[in-house]
């Protein structure tokens, strides 16, 4: 187990800049889902106003005991208010429908950047990948389905209060105009205040999911050591620290809260104040036309509408920090990946690929040495065995020679009769110490490995991973459905077809990570024979510390203090 937690650092102004432009660009597929929201939004308002109106209209009609303006009033509320929901229900499925777009497009661009197909280098570790995927990417999106419908309908809608409270009784609109100013100085404060906040919360998410899948995927081995009970301490640490980082950021989010709902429901004190003491007599402003029931009630019931706008952005102005962080991570995924890393597709080589290592280094950020030191080629169509102890940089130079990372100094280069060129991510056949079964059917795996492999091509595959006998007796042959791990085959016959898999891909160069770790004599014996049949015609570089697997190769190579030493005769 790695046990590595992810922490992240304050953002820097230019780093903040890059995610703000990030979150602002990736909006484009959504915009006119957004526009159509915001535009039924400010519809909703002036049905709104109207509905208000009907209401202020009827109790006039009422007061004055008039049974048709009671009539006429009531029927225009009930059909203004039934437009005003079914506007704003409208609005929400459009925005909705623009979030989705916006995700769509952010999980391809992240799926782009992660998954080899798309030719690129990613260092990025799964449990940040995946909170970037599954949380990260619905906060962008999440933001943008709030906040682009409201930058548009917002102005026009408080602008429609505000010309409907003038035109009723203008010293009303200025005690609006007055009080409005108050507000953006509070929501820039507010996200100002929250945004350490939202910083902190990402940091403890972040290392909460690094535990939680560590600890699932070394789950055997914490058994083993007895420390399960250790490691159930260090999450439920992990999860106290994201607790008090989740409430830090809620207490702050509602002062800032209560601070906004202060300014409005003194705005509308000040009005209600004001209309009633005019009605009663005791307040009359200079030049103000007089108030009557309808319109001091129009007023009073409008008034909150012109700050509605206002509360939510607000609202969306905390939402925006934990959008403009997810959009960092994001981006930095989506763009940070190495210009060399990036290769245009090939044709696949149909003859054994050599591999060529010209001054081969490799150093880990932060370390004091280099891992790897290697100048060596590896023959076509050979077996050669990598040796070494635990640690000493085996499965790093596979890597290396599949172009899952660039080497520091040097170059790795693929080489045929035909070219010299760069590896190409994805090309070879990998099989690790631990095998991948999903929870499908002998034959679906197989087929992972090419999902247009024809039923000939997955019998050859068969034949040579030597899965005949192991199929035989399964209860429905290649159509027997593998639990979820490989249950139902042993660690050997799951091996087997880990080796059909890599077959059918075609790849003629194949790496080998610790391919017969943790099998017996016998199993051992018969994987050594299925990848002798499998690999015959290709390149083989294998890692291991099988004294039999490297006594089945052509070459032996020992890497000793991070220095790849020379091929020697296995009975050398």
């Amino acid at each position: 187990m790695s046990g590595a937690l992810m922490t992240t650092s304050e953002p820097t102004t230019a780093e903040t800049g890059r995610a703000d432009s990030w979150l602002t660009a990736c909006a484009a597929p959504g915009q006119r889902w957004f526009g159509l929201s915001g535009a039924l939004l400010t519809v909703e308002t002036v049905f709104t106003i109207a509905r208000w109106g009907a209401l202020a209209w009827t109790a006039q009609g009422v007061m004055n005991r008039s049974t048709s303006q009671d009539t006429l009033g009531l029927t225009a509320f009930a059909i203004a208010g039934t437009l005003a929901m079914a506007a704003n229900w409208t609005a929400g499925m459009l925005g909705e429908r623009g979030a989705r777009a916006v995700s769509i497009r952010a999980r391809q661009q992240l799926a782009g950047a992660l998954l080899p197909t798309a030719r690129r280098i990613c260092d990025t570790g799964p449990a940040e990948a995946a909170l970037a995927m599954v949380d990260l990417v619905d906060d962008v999106a999440d933001y943008h389905a709030q906040v682009a419908p409201l930058r548009r309908s917002a102005p026009l809608s408080m602008l429609a209060v505000l010309a409907v409270t003038a035109a009723v009784h203008w010293p009303a609109a200025i005690v609006l105009v007055l009080t409005t100013a108050l507000i953006p100085l509070n929501m820039r404060l507010a996200g100002l205040f929250a945004q350490h906040g939202a910083d902190r919360q990402l940091a403890a998410t972040q290392q909460l999911n690094a535990i939680v899948l560590d600890s699932f995927r070394g789950m055997r081995t914490l058994r083993e050591l007895g420390a399960a009970g250790r490691r159930g301490r260090t999450l439920t640490t992990a999860a106290e620290r994201l607790n008090r980082a989740t409430m830090s950021v809620l207490r702050r989010a509602f002062l800032s809260g209560m601070i906004m709902d202060v300014v409005i429901t003194f705005s509308i004190a000040v009005n209600a104040t004001y209309i009633g003491l005019s009605l009663l007599g005791y307040v009359h402003v200079p030049h103000a036309p007089g108030l009557t029931l309808f319109t001091g009630l129009l007023v009073l019931l409008v008034c909150p509408m012109y700050f509605a706008p206002m509360h939510a952005r607000a609202s969306a102005f905390h939402r925006r920090e934990h959008a403009v962080i997810a959009a960092g991570v994001i981006s930095d995924i989506v763009q940070h990946t190495p210009a060399q890393a990036i290769k245009a597709a090939r044709p696949r080589p149909t003859e054994p690929v050599g591999v060529s290592l010209d001054a081969v280094r490799f150093r880990y950020a932060g370390a004091d040495h280099d891992t790897i030191s290697a100048d060596v080629d590896f023959a076509p169509g050979t077996w050669t065995a990598i040796t070494g102890a635990s640690g000493s940089g085996k499965s790093t130079l596979l890597s290396l020679i599949a172009g899952m990372r660039p080497p520091s100094a040097g170059q790795v280069r693929w080489q045929t009769s035909a070219v010299r060129q760069a590896p190409t991510l994805g090309e070879c056949a990998w099989i690790g110490q631990q095998t991948v079964l999903l929870d499908a059917t002998v034959r679906d795996n197989i087929r992972l490995g090419r999902p247009a492999a024809t039923e000939q091509q997955i019998q050859q595959a068969v034949d040579a991973a030597g899965l005949s006998s192991v199929t035989e007796r399964l209860p429905q042959g290649l159509d027997t459905r593998l639990g979820e791990g490989g249950w139902g085959v042993s660690t050997g016959e799951a091996r087997r077809i880990a080796i059909a898999r890599a077959f059918v891909r075609g790849a003629r160069l194949w790496l080998l990570d610790e391919p017969t770790a943790h099998l017996d004599a016998d199993s051992e014996r018969d994987v050594i024979k299925a990848l002798r049949r499998a690999t015959d015609g290709c390149t083989a570089i294998i890692a291991t510390h099988s004294f039999a697997l490297a006594a089945a190769a052509d070459t032996v190579l020992a890497i000793d203090s991070g220095l790849l030493r020379d091929a020697r005769p296995v009975n050398a």
